[in-house]
């Protein structure tokens, strides 16, 4: 889903006036070009031009749903575990995994909610550092599966307080992402 306007078709006369008196508010300690902004959002919310709402509400963009959060959330911390995992493997492990095919590989834009809350995590919010100054948009449209797969692992992993993963609990999510490729081709 890409970044949208979500813009009302209808708004009850009750908010309608809400509107128009913080717009009015606005208008007098704004300069003169957001005078003339608020004067024309008045209006137009006066008047119930619905047409021209987008010109009210051109700043606002759908929310984001709890559950994107949540699954960013969820993708950061499985990537967290892997990651220290990895670090703590011997060399001999690391050469015997493809973990390549573990990395990150950032967000689908086309799945803009989440590539847009994980930037402005990174980005605004200094949260996963790790991911500060690296590419966090995804060119592969199947990462979601990818990671999807993952989670199923993963959440075996919390189920029975396994936060710390050896090579071979490395290699199920390995497997996984490989089968995933697979069926991709």
């Amino acid at each position: 889903m890409s970044v949208q306007k979500m813009i009302p078709e209808s708004i009850p006369l009750l908010e309608r006036q809400l509107l128009i008196n913080q717009c009015r508010l606005l208008a007098l300690l704004g300069d003169e070009k957001e005078k003339e902004v608020n004067e024309k959002r008045i209006e137009i919310l006066e008047k119930g031009y619905t047409g021209l709402y987008p010109k009210v509400f051109n700043t606002l963009y759908e929310e984001v749903p709890i559950s994107v959060y949540n699954e960013i959330s969820d993708i950061m911390k499985m990537y967290g575990r892997i990651n220290d995992s990895v670090r703590l493997l011997t060399d001999e492990e690391k050469n015997s995994l493809n973990l390549s095919a573990l990395e990150f590989e950032g967000f689908d834009e086309d799945n803009g909610m989440y590539y847009y809350m994980m930037s402005y995590l990174v980005d605004r919010m200094d949260e996963h550092g790790e991911y500060k100054g690296k590419q966090l948009k995804s060119h592969n449209s199947s990462c979601m599966v990818k990671y999807n797969r993952m989670l199923s692992v993963f959440s075996e992993y919390e189920k029975t307080d396994k936060f710390q993963y050896s090579a071979q609990d490395l290699q199920k999510f390995i497997d996984l992402v490989e089968a995933n490729a697979e069926q991709n081709r």
